[in-house]
């Protein structure tokens, strides 16, 4: 659960985008402004902050590695949440808005995004890089369409908390479907099963659509055997959050989960302007969203299935392996996703194995040949040893007798002992004739 980091936006609940502090490990600064009197009354997100270090989930995702071969251009993002704001780093990426949230309890605040937790997660994916801060989306070449199904607060009465009605989340993803959608992204979790949600996202996926959902956070004391949908639903890619520490973070649930991001104190949009950290399996869910929109744009050919199952193939392997309940897969690499080679459809089962049946009286006779086979190669064996015994005996038979059987090697020479004292002097020329 996301708590506030000011006076300001205390009592926001979770989900909300927190004002980001100073803080020495990130070098983060905080100025919080002072909100207008409808947004102070609802208690609304407010403008960030200028955080210029490179965030720790751009380091270790570094999508802007791929973007030499794809940015996102020409796909639609379709992000279901509270809405979107404007954002200088938004500029020109907000190419629809729609609204299909229940009415607000008491005053409105008139915000497009009272809890900033849309503006963040369309940060995530497809805010623009500038010269000033190290923060960037995922895919900036990309544009977002923000179905609104949260006003100022989420729905009361509702358990867990922070859920909204399935027919809610139908309703945005049937509008993102009609508005030619390429990504539908739903941070927002339910907890209930429905015709209507199952429905959307079956028609969404026939489209070609791929559909990317966060698995929601574990709240204290919740019932046991609660799902997130439409996380859950086949076809769906659902997302958990990764700390820092490259764990799973502690309250990021661990069902429906098919890859996981970074999704704890992680850096984005704020409504209105600046940057902040937040936390939730909804920023991870938005950096797949990414992924998936570089993808898409770089292969346009490959359908959502191929699409999800390259993510899965090429992800980072998670300490828990392929296949764990909190991990999934394992750690979305886009880099990798975009550029490997992966073969697409669905792997080809080998045919069927028809035993063969022999007839006995085949069996009987190709037994006995076999017999034959064995013993004539025997004999020719044989045969052939023989004639090298024969040969050796004609050739080398004679030249031993000669030999007296002795082999052909010349003797070992035999020491001799020598007299290793100096002989006396001799005098040169001592028998020629001495002149007179």
């Amino acid at each position: 659960m996301i708590t506030g980091h000011s006076a300001s936006i205390a009592a926001v609940n979770a989900k909300r985008l927190r004002t980001a502090l100073v803080t020495a490990a990130a070098g983060l600064a905080a100025v919080t402004v002072a909100p207008p009197a409808a947004q102070a009354q609802q208690n609304c997100v407010v403008s960030g902050s200028l955080v210029v270090p490179v965030p720790w989930s751009q380091q270790l995702l570094a999508p802007d590695r791929v973007w030499p071969l794809s940015t996102g251009a020409g796909q639609r993002v379709a992000v279901v949440s509270t809405g979107a704001a404007d954002n200088p780093q938004l500029t020109g990426r907000l190419a629809e808005r729609a609204t299909f949230a229940p009415p607000d309890t008491g005053q409105s605040s008139g915000s497009p995004d009272c809890l900033g937790t849309g503006t963040g997660v369309s940060g995530i994916i497809a805010a623009l890089p500038t010269t000033v801060v190290g923060f960037h989306g995922m895919a900036p070449g990309a544009q977002i369409l923000s179905a609104k199904v949260v006003g100022d607060q989420y729905p009361s009465g509702r358990e867990p908390r922070e859920s909204v009605a399935p027919q809610t989340l139908a309703n945005g993803i049937n509008w993102a479907v009609d508005r030619n959608a390429t990504i539908i992204t739903v941070p927002t979790v339910t907890y209930e099963d429905s015709p209507a949600l199952r429905g959307a996202v079956q028609r969404a996926l026939s489209r070609n659509i791929v559909v990317v959902a966060a698995v929601g956070e574990r709240a204290p004391n919740e019932p046991g055997g609660l799902v997130p949908y439409p996380a859950a639903y086949d076809g769906v890619i659902g997302v958990g959050s990764l700390a820092e520490n490259g764990l799973v973070a502690d309250d990021s649930r661990a069902q429906a989960v098919d890859l996981v991001a970074p999704g704890a104190n992680v850096v984005t949009t704020y409504p209105n302007s600046g940057l902040g950290a937040v936390a939730g399996t909804e920023y991870a869910a938005a950096y797949v969203a990414g992924t998936v929109a570089l993808v898409r744009s770089y292969r346009p050919q490959l359908s959502n299935q191929d699409i999800a199952k390259r993510l899965y193939a090429t992800a980072a392997p998670a300490p828990e392996g392929t296949g764990s309940a909190s991990y999934g897969y394992g750690v979305v690499n886009p880099y990798q996703a975009v550029s490997d080679d992966v073969v697409a459809g669905n792997p080809v089962a080998l045919p069927p194995l028809t035993p063969v049946t022999v007839d006995p009286e085949v069996a009987a006779r190709q037994a006995a040949e076999n017999r034959s086979d064995e013993w004539a190669l025997g004999l020719a064996a044989g045969g052939f040893a023989l004639v090298v015994l024969v040969t050796a005996i004609v050739v080398f038979g004679p030249l031993g007798r000669r030999r007296g059987w002795r082999n052909g090697l010349a003797p070992v020479p035999q020491d001799r002992f020598e007299d290793e004292r100096p002989e006396p002097p001799v005098e040169l020329f001592s028998d020629r004739p001495k002149r007179s």
